[in-house]
């Protein structure tokens, strides 16, 4: 019995410390219009995720066109906290690690190319692991992370928050 209750608290500890987003930006950050690559009737996550961003950047002052010098990709996934992805011997997405109770992962990426040479603007990343949250109660909080640096990339870097259930 001794043993079991510091273990419960370690186990519980890990769900309830403070949600940890990790964001990792790069590119020049310039403002101007932009156009998004792939049709606005996008279903699902990845929809929702196109529409919010969207969203944030007219609210940011940005305007959308038809067609622009600029193009700019949000891409969503969600996966098992169990497993990373690496590229070669680079870990692009780690596990969740010591947070026991993460059972998923989501990641939102952002990525502002120019159109005429593939030239990086922008390219940003903002990911969390939940154990409870669903898709729609992060997504709003990634758009945010993944947009902050939109003027000036800052590299990699985590922000911490508390704990919303």
């Amino acid at each position: 019995m001794r043993l079991v209750a510091p273990l419960l608290f370690l186990f519980v500890s890990a769900c309830i410390g403070p949600i940890e987003t990790r964001v990792d930006s790069r590119g020049l950050g310039v403002a101007q219009p932009f156009s998004f690559a792939t049709d606005s009737d996008v279903l699902g996550p990845a929809g929702d995720a196109r529409k919010l961003v969207a969203q944030a950047l007219v609210a940011k002052g940005y305007r959308a066109a038809e067609m622009a010098d600029v193009i700019m990709h949000v891409t969503f996934s969600d996966r098992p906290a169990n497993l990373s992805l690496h590229s070669g011997a680079t870990v692009l997405a780690p596990t969740a690690g010591k947070q026991r109770c993460a059972k998923r992962e989501y990641r939102l990426g952002v990525t502002r190319t120019k159109i005429a040479d593939g030239s990086l603007y922008y390219q940003s990343h903002a990911a969390e692991f939940h154990c409870e949250l669903t898709v729609q109660q992060v997504l709003p909080v990634l758009v945010d992370a993944a947009l902050k640096d939109l003027g000036g990339p800052r590299g990699s870097y985590t922000v911490k928050r508390d704990r919303v259930r």
